[in-house]
């Protein structure tokens, strides 16, 4: 591995928002970082896009995937740097994302030993209307009950795909919660914004909160009331938000 970092982007059909995505990554790349773009064979001109940008991804495919976590693991054979970062197309990261990690990574003592450092995000609405921000410590205890770890903003030690391997396609939407339970991870929390997530993705949908009850099912790390419990609250809480932001509107 001669790479600090790789920041792996999963597309399809994404020419709306991927040249801003794409934007912010190459104005704070350096040669310590990598960037691979897994494009799952788009009908629209995400790879008219991408193609311009010429050697400035180090590695861009396109060809069928699975969806968005088979890109991911098709990305990680491929994979080159130490830590691993992954960024949906909708979203970007903020100015001085890069540096700010870096310079942890060749600071922090013993950051080996670290599997993930996680961080926060910046949400907005399809309008870009700032919304708050996401993203909390690392925390067994809380993350068996909700996901609530910015997945965006944070870095993998690559070799925590190799101890418990990479994501399971059996989860459409919760892959990335499945793999953060698959291990009592020591991390480090970094109090910062890092990237801008552009909610409304499946992730937010009820879809995703059944599959979340998947994932917690398939790990057995609850009862089935308390999953139950978890899964009706969510669906109701989906549904006060989404009726509250109309009624904002």
């Amino acid at each position: 591995m001669n790479k600090k970092i790789s920041i792996i982007v999963a597309t399809y059909n994404a020419d709306n928002t991927i040249k801003r995505c794409i934007d912010s990554i190459v104005c704070q790349k350096s040669n310590e970082i990598e960037l691979l773009v897994m494009d799952g064979r788009s009908q629209d001109q995400t790879m008219n896009i991408l193609e311009s940008y010429g050697n400035m991804i180090d590695i861009l495919k396109s060809e069928p995937d699975r969806g968005v976590y088979d890109a991911w693991n098709k990305a990680l054979q491929m994979a080159n740097g130490e830590w691993i970062m992954f960024l949906g197309a909708d979203d970007y990261f903020l100015p001085g994302a890069m540096t700010f990690y870096l310079d942890i990574l060749h600071k922090k003592e013993n950051i080996n030993s670290i599997d993930i450092i996680c961080a926060r995000c910046q949400l907005v609405d399809e309008n870009g209307k700032y919304l708050g921000t996401f993203g909390v410590p690392y925390r067994w205890e809380q993350l068996v009950r909700k996901m609530e770890i910015s997945h965006g903003s944070t870095l993998h030690n690559h070799k925590l795909f190799k101890e418990i391997g990479g994501f399971n396609l059996k989860f459409k939407i919760c892959a990335d919660y499945d793999f953060l339970l698959r291990k009592k991870m020591n991390s480090l929390f970094i109090n910062r914004e890092i990237f801008v997530m552009q909610i409304g993705g499946m992730s937010n949908s009820v879809k995703g909160l059944f599959d979340a009850y998947q994932v917690k099912q398939n790990h057995c790390i609850m009862p089935l009331y308390q999953n139950l419990y978890y899964l009706i609250k969510g669906v109701l809480g989906y549904y006060c938000k989404k009726l509250w932001y109309s009624v904002k509107k």
